[in-house]
């Protein structure tokens, strides 16, 4: 009896010790599991942060400059350089819409009142300099009922502030609010301090180009600034009358146009022109063949719009050897578009030159600033702001501190990369040269 007793305590004792053993190799396990993979975790994070800043060191190094006169060593302008010369700087955004859920963003219930101003904080100070911005006013500005085709005057106001002074309304939605619509459009714009071009309706004089063409003096030089836009939605529904009201373009309207501008002592014309193919990057055929003929009818600088994405843009030289810029689209300035392509936008930044010895206007330079609609989510107190990509990216850290997401940063970081592709600038003289 008692040798089974013994034997019992002799089995708990190693049941005991097998069960401790078992227990300290699942605990040696674990603990080896946690470790190797808290190692590797550490070994991801610092490959990733290795990849975050060597994107960020490319980016910094990235030249946002498209074209430089002195760099492609353009004869005519460089033996003319002066201590009398001017420097005119334009500015140029694009499609300027204000969508349902920016105008639910911007909406204050307590005083039933708009403010958008946190959308564009953040980038004021890019255009500030720049003699004249220019973009195209893609929303009606009136009295009624707001919408993603309509939005309230405080809308118009914040535009204004961002540093856009020059805009047109020849757009596919220029009649969307009709035409008692476009003219108060016009009218709420013009108050608030716009230059407006692309409505025929209120032609101030008896000029058939009254408000086809403006022209501005900028220190001492006449710019011309035309506008038409291609095509308008449900055209085939509208009265004629109605159409006439726009800016529609025309071989015939435009040479009219160039030729009124010329004789009215314009030295440097630009076109701002609605055209393409909507979220495309690739350059239509009815582009090239529009762009062909304001080239050679005399216009110095295109901007085009309305494929809401940017599209290549190319230097040429006219007929009288001098460069002509095109920008066949730069994308939209301010919009909630779900494609990413549209998300990621631009400021193009075109510097003249106007030569103290002979007087003519030469093209010295064109750069960017590449820009993006961020998200913040339906509950964050400001959903949307328009942000620096560069800047941005290059401040990404990879923690609490950050503004923005790993996915934004991501989608950051592919969007200046696509930019630089699509931007890839090429001129007559290199085609000649390859």
């Amino acid at each position: 009896m008692s040798r089974n007793r013994r034997n019992i305590r002799r089995n708990n004792k190693i049941k005991i010790f097998l069960n401790l053993r078992n227990f300290l190799i699942i605990i040696s396990v674990l603990v080896i599991i946690i470790v190797v993979s808290l190692g590797i975790n550490i070994y991801r994070i610092n490959q990733d942060r290795k990849i975050i800043m060597a994107q960020q060191e490319e980016i910094r190094n990235q030249s946002q400059q498209i074209f430089s006169q002195i760099d492609n060593n353009i004869e005519q302008a460089n033996q003319n350089i002066s201590e009398a010369d001017s420097i005119i700087k334009l500015s140029a955004v694009g499609d300027i819409l204000c969508s349902n859920a920016m105008l639910e963003d911007a909406y204050n219930e307590k005083n039933n009142t708009y403010d958008f101003s946190s959308m564009f904080n953040n980038i004021t100070n890019f255009v500030r300099g720049s003699d004249i911005v220019m973009g195209t006013m893609e929303t009606g500005i009136t009295k009624g009922e707001y919408n993603d085709k309509n939005a309230p005057v405080e809308f118009a106001e914040e535009v204004k502030k961002s540093g856009i002074n020059l805009v047109t309304v020849a757009h596919n939605h220029s009649l969307d609010n009709g035409v008692d619509g476009l003219e108060e459009t016009e009218e709420n714009l013009e108050k608030l301090g716009f230059d407006v071009i692309g409505n025929k309706e209120n032609d101030s004089n008896d000029s058939n180009n009254s408000n086809t063409v403006i022209i501005k003096e900028i220190k001492n030089s006449k710019i011309a600034f035309l506008t038409y836009t291609c095509f308008l939605d449900n055209e085939e529904n509208l009265d004629e009358e109605d159409i006439e009201n726009i800016n529609m373009y025309s071989e015939e309207q435009a040479k009219d146009d160039i030729e009124y501008a010329k004789n009215e002592g314009a030295e440097y014309i630009c076109v701002m022109i609605h055209w393409g193919d909507a979220i495309s990057d690739k350059i239509s055929d009815e582009q090239r063949a529009i762009a062909d003929f304001l080239v050679d009818n005399g216009v110095n600088l295109i901007v085009g719009a309305h494929p809401s994405v940017v599209q290549p843009m190319e230097v040429r030289q006219n007929k009288d050897g001098e460069n002509v810029f095109i920008a066949y689209s730069i994308g939209t300035y301010i919009s909630t578009l779900s494609a990413e392509e549209a998300r990621t936008e631009l400021i193009l930044n075109i510097e003249l030159r106007k030569s103290g010895k002979e007087g003519k206007i030469y093209l010295n330079k064109v750069d960017y600033t590449p820009i993006y609609m961020l998200d913040n989510g339906e509950n964050a107190e400001n959903r949307f702001e328009l942000i620096d990509m560069k800047s941005m990216a290059t401040s990404y850290k990879g923690d609490e501190t950050d503004k923005i997401t790993r996915e934004t940063y991501d989608n950051l970081v592919e969007g200046i990369n696509r930019l630089n592709e699509v931007l890839k600038i090429s001129t007559d003289n290199k085609e000649k040269e390859e």
